[in-house]
This record gives C-alpha cells, structure tokens and sequence, in this order.
C-alpha cells in the first residue's frame, strides 16, 4: 500500500471542548482502517498545507473553512516527509455536516478518545501533548509555507 507522507489534518473543537473525530473506513486497502482519527490527508503536488486541508474537509464532510481562523499547531518537515496539524474552533457545532468519507463522525472529549481501544496510535500521542501545543500554536498567514 503507497501512502502519501506529505499530511494536512486538523483538529476541530467544539464550544463546548469536545474534538471532532473520523472513524476511518473498514477497508484494508487504506491506512488506519476501522480507526479513529483526524480528519485531513494528503497534500497534492502544488498545493499549500492550508489548502490540501481545506480541500479535504470539503471533500470529507462538505464544510468550507475560514481560512482565517485556522491556526497551525504541529509541524514537521523534513526531505522525505511534511506533516501539519491546524487547529481550528467552532462557535456552535457543524449542523451541515454530511460525511462523506469514513464510517462516521462524532464529537468526543479528550478523555473517551484516549481510552477507546481502535485509535490510531499517533492520534493518541498527539492528544495527549495537544494542550501544550495549543498554547504555542502559531497564527497561520495564508501564503505563509
């Protein structure tokens, strides 16, 4: 199975604290199946960390984000591999949300995400460390990367 290693995920929070999860597909044929995780993907040649994310939550649940109130928490660039994770808050929960990739969606707490048994393993990782990485998160600038 070929993956892309050049990543744009986010994590979507709620007003009232809980984070917006995908349970992935139930298909051997992709990374992570059957487990919960981000929504984002890969990064297509010519596009920006912003972009790819923002075109993967169209194409995912059909919300165009505010490319302005996205904030970039993690990065990780290298020359084999770039991985970025935004941040980005809610007032009020999606209400036109229609998933189109993966079983399903749900907002959770940090608390039922750590303890459910099919998560991907660096998902849990990166929520366990998301507080302090939420307190030094940089404020993206489009056109920035």
């Amino acid at each position: 199975m070929k993956t892309n290693k050049n990543y744009s995920g986010i994590i979507i929070e709620n007003e009232v604290g809980k984070f917006l999860f995908q349970l992935r597909d139930n298909n051997p044929g992709i990374p992570d199946s059957n487990k919960w995780s981000l929504f984002g993907g890969g990064i297509k040649e010519g596009e920006t960390p912003l972009q790819a994310v923002r075109r993967e939550i169209i194409e995912e649940i059909g919300i165009d984000l505010d490319p302005h109130k996205l904030k970039l928490l993690f990065k990780k660039e290298s020359h084999s591999v770039k991985r970025y994770v935004f941040y980005y808050k809610i007032d009020k929960e999606f209400k036109n949300i229609k998933l189109r990739e993966g079983q399903r969606f749900e907002f959770m707490r940090l608390s039922d995400l750590i303890f459910r048994r099919n998560v991907v393993n660096s998902l849990r990782v990166f929520m366990l460390i998301y507080p302090f990485l939420k307190k030094k998160s940089y404020k993206f600038i489009t056109g920035q990367f």
